[in-house]
């Protein structure tokens, strides 16, 4: 009877430790989705998840104490989550055809990023959007450069270049340069390739000959978006009404 007692101690103990591992998890994915800092845990959340079972349920004043919510814990497993997301998403690409999005940017320090997205049908036959990576470009931002990093990229996840059927970039020389743009160097490995860029210039020359109210509309549209992005200052200021108003999007 005591073993019996013993054995069911252990038990109740585990289902707490399971629980209170439950709940550090979805804390932690409740941060990650708010993008929080991670000492968020520490600082707020664990404070005041206190202090309302202090002054709700006295008797349960120690179980926020075995909730691991600290600084490295809450990084660590975001870190996880971010991973298993992203092979389950590179393991659906290996099968099948996509296309691929890629923008490259330069932040406020002078670090250059390339991002890329990619568009396919999932195995529920959806048409899904999803962000692939983001990938630090070291050295320079030139077509080649960016070609070897969405191949590096592409090696080290198993997936075949040969499995992008369409690509789109924006129409810096960069991307597009008929010689050494990082199209030219993609049309060497898969030659029918479908790529298009800047869909708004496209439409620019396009209304050029055929609507001239369309014409002078996208002029002003094109000088306002190239005025904006031009100068940091005026991009904060177009932020600040869109964040007012709760707009999805406050970036152009």
């Amino acid at each position: 009877m005591a073993m019996g007692c013993v054995m069911r101690v252990k038990q109740i103990e585990e289902d707490i430790n399971i629980k209170e591992d439950r709940s550090s998890v979805l804390i932690q994915k409740l941060i990650a989705k708010c993008e929080k800092p991670h000492t968020i845990g520490e600082t707020l959340i664990i404070p005041a998840v206190k202090e309302i079972i202090n002054t709700t349920v006295p008797t349960q004043k120690n179980v926020t104490a075995s909730i691991p919510l600290s600084n490295s814990s809450v990084s660590t497993r975001i870190d996880e989550m971010a991973k298993d997301i992203e092979d389950k998403l590179c393991d659906g690409l290996k099968p099948t055809g996509f296309s691929l999005q890629l923008d490259e940017t330069i932040l406020r320090d002078h670090e250059a990023l390339l991002l890329a997205y990619v568009r396919c049908v999932n195995s529920s036959h959806e048409v899904i959007e999803e962000f692939l990576f983001a990938e630090q470009l070291e050295v320079d931002t030139k077509g080649s450069t960016i070609y070897k990093t969405v191949e590096q990229f592409f090696i080290h996840k198993g997936i075949q270049l040969s499995n992008v059927i369409a690509c789109t970039t924006d129409g810096a020389p960069s991307m597009v340069g008929c010689h050494r743009g990082f199209i030219a160097h993609l049309k060497r490995e898969v030659p029918d390739i479908f790529t298009i860029h800047c869909v708004i210039h496209r439409l620019y020359l396009a209304a050029k000959r055929h609507s001239d109210r369309l014409h002078s509309t996208l002029q002003v549209v094109i000088k306002a978006v190239t005025e904006i992005k031009a100068h940091s200052l005026n991009d904060l200021i177009f932020r600040h009404p869109c964040h007012e108003n709760e707009e999805e999007f406050e970036l152009l």
